[in-house]
């Protein structure tokens, strides 16, 4: 963790990055907003992982657990209704962030009161959340430094691999299977984005059973963020969605006939970390942590992790070949 925030805060100060990791964490919780709903939504958004982890925590009575994501996600209902945002129904987000928001206060609480072994436990799950929620804003920051970086990249490659080694490219077969169909696509997008509550539901198993996990969620995170990192930096790739815009998928047959350079990325922002894809390998991750769990939970796991490696392709986020790279 220090060492990672010693290279975001250097690169910073040199001036090739952007933000700093408190101005991330800042943007992230919206505080420049002058609307305090605004602010409480974003720091409501750091703590949905608080759920899975405190759900499968069997120090505390499963109907108190019940009861606190019953009145999280009511809360938050409430909420949704009294900003009168529409649809408010759809924004799962919301529900996970209210519930979340409502079990880290209770464990924050049985943390400084308690008396008995749930003051160790509290204590224990409050600092490992404490630590995912610095862990993701120390990736924010990185990507952000990659995006604006703006050096040339890959892609090319990384899409002539991709159908030399098949015949045909499955990252534009992933894109057009859901092109005609915007509910499979938005339900892929949310899978995609929920992939941090898996992790947190990693934990939650972890932290019921350490004895039945290999090594610790923590450990595996930012071993494998170190590495990827690294990666991403020998082996600058974007991924489709930035590197060629509007003409993937429509247009794969020139793309592959052009000549082989490095590419420029489109407008906005663009970081450079397909190559190994980290969501793919986080999915692994999970599923290799879940392996000595019951087989409904394997199998769960699993399902996921193929979700997620179709939703890779199919928002043109990731080539095949970034995926086969988490081998």
């Amino acid at each position: 963790m220090l060492v990672a925030l010693a290279a975001c805060y250097g690169l910073w100060i040199a001036g090739p990055a952007p933000f700093a990791p408190h101005q991330v964490l800042l943007a992230l919780i919206e505080f420049e907003d002058t609307d305090l709903l605004s602010r409480l939504e974003g720091f409501a958004s750091l703590w949905q992982g608080v759920v899975f982890a405190f759900l499968l925590s069997p120090w505390w009575p499963l109907r108190l657990r019940l009861g606190f994501a019953a009145a999280g996600i009511a809360l938050a209902a409430g909420y949704q209704i009294a900003i009168a945002r529409p649809q408010w129904w759809l924004y799962l987000y919301a529900f996970l962030s209210g519930a979340g928001l409502l079990m880290l206060a209770f464990l924050v609480q049985q943390w400084v009161f308690a008396t008995d072994a749930r003051k160790v436990v509290a204590g224990y799950l409050v600092r490992c959340i404490l630590a995912f929620a610095a862990f993701g804003v120390i990736t924010k920051t990185f990507l952000l430094f990659s995006s604006a970086h703006a050096a040339p990249v890959l892609d090319w490659s990384a899409l002539k691999l991709d159908a030399a080694s098949f015949g045909f490219s499955p990252s534009e077969w992933a894109a057009s299977s859901v092109r005609e169909h915007g509910g499979i696509r938005r339900t892929l997008a949310i899978a995609y984005e929920m992939l941090p509550l898996a992790m947190g539901a990693v934990f939650g198993l972890e932290a019921r059973n350490p004895g039945r996990l290999s090594f610790g969620v923590l450990n595996g995170l930012y071993v494998c963020g170190f590495a990827a990192a690294f990666a991403y930096s020998i082996t600058p790739v974007a991924g489709p969605v930035y590197a060629f815009g509007a003409a993937f998928p429509d247009h794969l047959d020139s793309l592959l006939q052009a000549s082989p350079d490095w590419l420029g990325t489109q407008p906005g922002y663009s970081p450079r970390n397909a190559f190994p894809s980290f969501h793919f390998g986080w999915a692994l991750l999970a599923l290799h942590l879940a392996a000595a769990q019951p087989w409904p939970v394997r199998a769960a796991f699993a399902a996921y992790a193929l979700v997620i490696a179709w939703s890779t392709l199919a928002l043109g986020e990731h080539y095949f070949i970034d995926l086969v790279a988490n081998r």
